[in-house]
């Protein structure tokens, strides 16, 4: 049977989504700033809530797999560190550019484009998956990231490597993508029932995760020019081609199930998340091809998903 339909059922919405939102941009009907705004509240609100209703109804059955979760953190981590030893040693650039080069290319888009994509493919039980890549990114590629930024800058107002990663980490534990997901498995682990109504007024808000983060990449996206360089081409290529891969090799090499390996590669295809161009704007380094990587990669990935998805029917 043809992967078509399920390629187009799958990508089509989301491609629809972004395109509105783009188009909204272009047309002046929402400035690019406004999505913004949008992402705002898809990570601080929709997807949290998302989040936490379905960690807290999991079965403690749905944890039991640490290689899928150990497949994970490697298919981020490597990724990282590979981008960051190629700029640092391979093009020998400054610690700052460098580590925005390694985010672009280890970072997916999991809260605007790949909880749309997993929910359609894989189900509500993908949104787990979603929650662990991203305490792995809070807890190690952020405070690392930052740390290196900081390092790159003429002044640092007195604050130590380890003054800035511990402040990262505080300030990750913050976020309720970070404690939502967390406080759910308490609930989960414990056995604390969870009430119909919590259930359905977290649902509310959760549910509008999907169109929400779709439309703010498409805003955002609108206020971007594309400039390809050979950094760009070389993030994007980490990003939307070697990460699946590597993906792929890990879950064989940790002997996962057909339906975990296509989670992991699935989300490995994901275009590259907006957080490193937001860095590179608040750091005042590399700002254009942070953004011209989140353009070519969103735009690419409509090609490499739809792969990844024949692929692993």
């Amino acid at each position: 049977m043809s992967s078509l339909p399920t390629i187009v059922n799958a990508l089509g919405p989301i491609a629809f989504v972004i395109l509105l939102g783009f188009l909204a941009g272009r047309f002046g009907l929402f400035s690019p700033e406004s999505g913004g705004v949008l992402a705002n509240l898809g990570l601080t609100f929709c997807l949290p809530a998302l989040l936490l209703n379905a960690t807290a109804t999991m079965t403690m059955a749905e944890l039991h797999d640490w290689r899928f979760f150990l497949g994970l953190a490697l298919g981020l981590l490597v990724i990282y560190f590979l981008a960051l030893a190629l700029s640092l040693v391979i093009f020998r650039k400054p610690p700052a550019p460098s580590s925005l080069d390694a985010l672009s290319s280890a970072f997916p888009s999991m809260a605007l484009v790949g909880i749309p994509v997993l929910l359609a493919l894989i189900g509500t039980s993908a949104v787990l998956s979603v929650a662990f890549a991203n305490l792995v990114v809070s807890l190690v590629m952020m405070p690392l990231t930052l740390s290196l930024l900081e390092a790159g800058r003429s002044t640092q107002a007195g604050r130590t490597r380890g003054a800035v990663v511990w402040g990262s980490l505080l300030h990750a534990i913050k976020q309720p993508l970070v404690w939502a997901p967390l406080a759910g498995l308490v609930v989960a682990a414990a056995h604390i029932p969870w009430p119909g109504v919590a259930q359905r007024s977290f649902s509310l808000i959760g549910e509008a995760t999907s169109g929400v983060a779709l439309f703010a990449t498409g805003l955002l996206l609108s206020g971007h020019k594309l400039r390809i360089s050979s950094a760009v081409a070389l993030n994007v290529s980490l990003k939307n081609l070697v990460q699946p891969v590597a993906m792929w090799l890990i879950a064989l090499v940790l002997g996962l199930t057909a339906v975990h390996r296509r989670e992991m590669i699935l989300l490995g295809a994901v275009p590259t998340a907006v957080s490193p161009a937001m860095l590179a704007v608040q750091y005042k380094v590399y700002a254009d091809e942070a953004e011209a990587t989140i353009l070519l990669s969103t735009v690419l990935s409509m090609v490499t998903m739809g792969v990844a998805i024949a692929l692993t029917r």
